[in-house]
């Protein structure tokens, strides 16, 4: 009997591995079929205006983001260090007030509304500053059903004219980005067959290159190859180019056990659907793996810092931290981490059982 199994099985496994590794256009009607108005344990399947989208695998995290800042040089200096303040959002939620060691000299938050803590300190030769914040949150891996004809309405005009403008890393009204968006997207009209196109663009021609440096989105597509964080401007400028507005979301990754020690980060990019609102798309990952894996999805392993659309007056380009010394100095040594202390367990095949 077990035998006969077998077969059914492996069909049930296939199809699962299809569907999420199509075209967000296809996996679409077989998500909402098998899942519509179902909510059940920690797996959700909720409405957005029109769109939907579910969420599952619900993980108790306790991050802990530790900056070491030492001045190796031999004059003292004035400094003010802002650390981004990480909020509740569609893939996480902040329980309890977050813990600052030491306690800030006070908050900001940015033009994209972004917060942040800032220090201001002297620092003299041959000597340090430890800052760091604890965080207690649950973590979600969020799926969009992306259907083209629920995308419908207007975009507001504060999220088009914020997210739809140039930055200097995007340079969108350069004649190369806009010669790749006209033939690209040729006289596709809507928006998702336009952000598809644009996505696959980026994949098909970009290598992932790690040199620590973040060039434009015009010199990223044009050497071919990029971080995460370039791939991120390349696909911005694209999308704000073809009108789509675009912004990223900038955190940090769990890989194994904890106490798990992060010093990369990961950064994606969302752009706004009328009805979806803001959707993710890793387009870094998707290069890496499977071509639509991440077009429409939240990871439960990233616990997001920072959401921007450009330049922050606080943060600059960067999405967890930015600093200003005075006078300038080379010889200011930062080291910063963050340390993911819990990940708590959570039933397995969670997602399968609601199909």
């Amino acid at each position: 009997m077990k035998y006969q199994v077998l077969p059914a099985v492996f069909i049930f496994l296939m199809i699962i591995f299809v569907t999420v590794t199509s075209p967000p256009v296809v996996n679409a009607k077989f998500v909402k079929t098998h899942l519509s108005q179902q909510t059940k344990g920690n797996s959700q399947v909720m409405s957005l205006k029109n769109g939907l989208f579910f969420r599952w695998n619900s993980r108790k995290i306790t991050v802990r983001y530790d900056m070491n800042i030492t001045n190796a040089g031999n004059k003292t200096v004035n400094i003010t260090t802002y650390l981004a303040q990480p909020d509740t959002h569609i893939n996480q939620e902040i329980h309890g007030p977050i813990n600052y060691y030491p306690n800030p000299n006070g908050f900001l938050t940015d033009r994209w509304g972004q917060k942040v803590a800032y220090y201001t300190y002297t620092l003299q030769p041959n000597h340090n500053m430890t800052l760091s914040w604890q965080a207690n949150a649950t973590v979600y891996s969020v799926r969009y059903i992306l259907i083209p004809w629920k995308i419908k309405g207007v975009i507001p005009e504060d999220i088009k004219e914020n997210f739809t403008s140039d930055e200097p890393m995007y340079k969108i009204n350069d004649s190369f980005i806009q010669g790749i968006v006209n033939n690209v997207t040729g006289k596709i009209r809507n928006i998702l067959f336009k952000a598809i196109r644009l996505h696959n663009y980026v994949i098909n021609n970009l290598e992932y290159v790690h040199d620590d440096r973040w060039d434009d989105a015009v010199t990223v597509l044009k050497q071919g190859h990029g971080s995460c964080s370039e791939y991120c401007y390349a696909f911005i400028a694209l999308c704000r180019a073809a009108g789509i507005p675009a912004r990223y979301n900038g955190g940090s990754i769990y890989k194994k056990e904890p106490p798990h020690i992060d010093r990369m980060y990961h950064r994606i990019v969302e752009i706004y659907l009328p009805s979806y609102e803001w959707v993710p798309i890793d387009v870094t990952w998707d290069d890496q793996f499977f071509k639509y894996f991440y077009f429409g999805l939240h990871i439960n392993k990233l616990f997001t810092l920072t959401i921007g659309g450009g330049a922050s007056e606080y943060l600059n380009w960067s999405y967890h931290y930015w600093q200003e010394v005075t006078p300038p100095s080379n010889d200011i040594i930062v080291n910063k981490s963050i340390t993911w202390l819990r990940w708590d367990r959570v039933r397995l095949l969670n997602f399968v059982s609601r199909l």
